[in-house]
């Protein structure tokens, strides 16, 4: 008996070394790497944690938690490609102009944005860099004349030029600009 307990766990050790091997040295432990710089599980895991905390929440209302993850790891990724674009284009955007835009969001609104954001699965940090995405859209728009097609267009591309390698667990980062769902399996079907 102790022989065949050796032989399982041998395998058992065998299995995960091989999935281990898989992935990318830089891919362990991380929710996705972009450009050689990690976002790991933990970080992922504790804004998740953080949204789950907030008023009004409700992460199945959000589609369930590994829709809501593929959702956290979407605005990060974007918000990597936006500051990218920005400086691809010498476009500068300070906290005084995110402090301003926010304050103008708020007028337009009639008031306190923060039950709408927090119902929605939004910490001020993610609120924050998507207020500074769309302020950096805005100053491309107003540099190159560029309309929403044009826009959307470049951010693709520059998103092209960037190693962005989704932990499989998460699913895949694609041309619609999102992680997509897939089996969250990191072997290949048997053909």
């Amino acid at each position: 008996m102790p022989t065949i307990r050796r032989i399982i766990t041998a395998s058992l050790a065998a299995v995960a070394a091989v999935s281990l091997a898989a992935c990318d040295a830089e891919q362990i432990g991380s929710a996705v790497v972009i450009d050689g710089e990690r976002y790991t599980v933990e970080d992922l895991q504790n804004e998740v944690d953080h949204v789950e905390q907030l008023e009004g929440f409700d992460v199945e209302a959000a589609g369930g938690m590994p829709a809501f993850q593929r959702q956290v790891l979407t605005r990060y990724i974007q918000h990597q490609i936006f500051l990218r674009l920005a400086e691809d284009e010498g476009i500068e955007i300070t906290e005084a102009d995110i402090d301003a835009a926010i304050e103008q969001f708020e007028q337009q609104s009639g008031g306190d944005l923060t039950p709408a954001l927090e119902q929605s699965g939004y910490t001020e940090d993610a609120f924050r860099a998507g207020v500074a995405d769309q302020l950096i859209a805005e100053a491309y728009a107003s540099d190159t004349g560029a309309d929403n097609a044009v826009l959307t267009q470049t951010i693709i591309e520059v998103g092209d030029t960037m190693d962005i390698e989704v932990n499989p667990r998460y699913g895949t980062w694609g041309e619609d600009l999102a992680v997509s769902a897939d089996t969250g399996s990191i072997s290949e079907p048997a053909q």
